[in-house]
């Protein structure tokens, strides 16, 4: 399904193979920025953007985020949604309509330069979308001074990571594959 990820690609950002500027000060910061918050804002659960320009020329940006409840994850593909529409006069997609549904487990909000999957815990486990695009060179955007104070910082998540592929197969921490919280 995610073939494309697999060939990096050259990027009208690049300058040879560097990038002139860090994630936090590309052009579309302000808008992943915003759709961070609107994200934050409904409570969901570990957001992570990630510029990808270096290696897809379909997107320049991803950001993957994870609700807890089918309301709670329509309810952060909504205000992104509205948010992006009033800050920047962006609709998602063709239509302006998100594909997937909160019933799927997966939402997404495409915005040409910026995607937004907004998922389950365990549709996000499965697809492990933000590893494979960091395994082919993604960079995280540091997204900590969009984010209200209790919710995770960058440095929190790496940690959460590392301590997944140390220890962690491909499970839900306790829970097998079959057991799924999100659906209970």
């Amino acid at each position: 399904m995610l073939d494309f990820i697999d060939e990096p690609m050259n990027s009208k950002e690049m300058v040879g193979d560097e990038i002139l500027v860090p994630p936090e000060q590309d052009e579309l910061a302000e808008l992943v920025r915003c759709i961070v918050r609107g994200a934050d804002g409904r409570k969901a659960d570990n957001i992570v953007a990630m510029r990808v320009s270096k290696i897809s020329t379909v997107t320049s940006f991803v950001v993957i985020v994870t609700g807890n409840s089918r309301p709670q994850n329509q309810a952060i593909a909504a205000v992104i949604k509205d948010d992006v529409n009033e800050e920047f006069a962006l609709l998602p997609g063709a239509t302006g309509v998100p594909e997937g549904s909160a019933d799927s487990g997966w939402t997404l909000l495409d915005y040409g330069s910026v995607m937004v999957h907004v998922m389950t815990p365990k549709s996000r486990l499965f697809y492990n979308i933000e590893g494979k695009w960091k395994d082919q060179g993604g960079e995280i955007m540091d997204i900590t001074a969009a984010i209200l104070p209790n919710a995770p910082t960058a440095e929190q998540q790496k940690q959460q990571q590392e301590g997944k592929s140390e220890g962690e197969s491909g499970t839900m921490q306790g829970l097998s594959e079959e057991e799924d919280p999100f659906w209970s």
